[in-house]
């Protein structure tokens, strides 16, 4: 005798009160752009990087997923809700009004989403009214923010901000050198001098690790991450080798889309720099991050960027300036004359500009850590 299965009606009640991260999931198709929105959405694999999104098999744009192969999965920050209800609906042009570029696989890329991923289609499965795609990730980026969430029918956000606020105090420490280099970060010791709790300690340090900020070392455990003048010039020498590449990979072919994305991240820097001070100097080296990857990102080589990502750039620059509020617009003007010379397709003038600011860059941090004693 068979099992009786649920009804639809009470499973979809019940599943509603798992918590989701929402995504919208693009693809181009017949130079058609598609998207709309999904919470079944999960990584698979590491090796090989994979992700698993499941479309109805009455979407439009699960169809032209069929036909184009690839797609990307849109994380969708906390304050765009409306976006998830707009690509949710039925019909009309999803992208009417939408601000958002193609990829490097072709596929809409939604401006302002915590993070895009694009993947190529590599199998697929039938499962009940529903088509699972499994996709091998080809590029991949991610900003920082908070998730959009979804939890019973309606959209919200995940309640992370009494973790977020240990991670904030501990990065905020470390920057303002309170805790010298190599020193080893005790999780309850931090706990109970910052009466939190312990699981946020963890949060806060784990996620400090990924920042390069700090280091999990096997045999003593958490310890601040040392910066001194040799390692500061060679990541930087390092990153300004990586994009020099990038510019004869690239210059001449960069699609423009492409071009009007790095000049929206080179815009997002303008408003943290005033004069010779830093308006928000922990913005001012997000967005100078994101717009660096991004260069590295145009040589469409994913084993490129991780050798850039594994550089740590904008930790080792953080720690080195700590908290310091002065800088230099010069910055920008250097970034801005890159970004002019490579979108006219000029090598040479492109390549010139990345010199000078990498030049720029070592010696303000040569300067910052002789300040600070030389190692921080």
């Amino acid at each position: 005798m068979s099992a009786k299965l649920v009804a639809s009606e009470t499973f979809r009640k019940v599943a509603g009160h798992f918590a989701s991260g929402v995504t919208v999931v693009t693809t181009r198709a017949a130079a058609s752009d598609y998207g709309t929105t999904a919470s079944s959405v999960a990584s698979l694999s590491l090796t090989p990087p994979m992700m698993l999104v499941c479309l109805n098999k009455e979407s439009i744009t699960g169809q032209a997923v069929l036909r184009s192969g690839v797609y990307a999965v849109n994380v969708l920050s906390q304050g765009q809700a409306a976006l998830a209800q707009a690509f949710a609906a039925k019909g009309g042009d999803k992208f009417d009004g939408v601000d958002y570029w193609h990829g490097h696989l072709g596929v809409p890329l939604l401006t302002g989403a915590l993070a895009h991923i694009e993947c190529r289609v590599t199998e697929k499965v039938s499962g009940g009214t529903h088509t699972v795609f499994l996709g091998e990730v080809q590029y991949a980026a991610a900003e920082e923010g908070s998730p959009l969430a979804y939890y019973r029918g309606g959209f919200g956000r995940f309640e992370f901000s009494r973790d977020d606020a240990v991670y904030h105090d501990i990065r905020q420490r470390i920057l303002r050198r309170d805790y010298p280099p190599g020193q080893l970060l005790e999780v309850d010791d931090l706990a109970r001098n910052l009466n939190a709790e312990r699981a946020a300690v963890f949060y806060a340090l784990t996620r400090l690790t990924g920042d390069a900020l700090v280091d999990r070392d096997p045999d003593r455990g958490y310890v601040v991450v040392p910066v001194d003048v040799q390692a500061s010039d060679e990541a930087l020498e390092a990153r300004c080798a990586i994009e020099i590449g990038v510019v004869d990979l690239t210059i001449g072919r960069a699609t423009a889309a492409e071009l009007t994305e790095l000049r929206r991240r080179l815009e997002r820097m303008t408003p943290f720099i005033a004069g010779d001070h830093f308006v928000d100097i922990a913005s001012y080296l997000e967005a100078n991050a994101a717009f660096h990857e991004y260069i590295v990102s145009l040589a469409h080589n994913q084993s490129l960027l991780t050798v850039y990502q594994r550089l740590s750039v904008k930790a080792l620059i953080a720690r080195a300036l700590g908290s310091t509020p002065r800088t230099s617009f010069r910055a920008i003007e250097l970034q801005t004359a890159f970004t002019e010379a490579y979108g006219n397709g000029q090598s040479e003038p492109a390549k010139n500009a990345l010199r000078d600011y990498t030049e720029f860059a070592k010696q303000y941090t040569r300067r910052a850590l002789r300040s600070a004693g030389g190692r921080v």
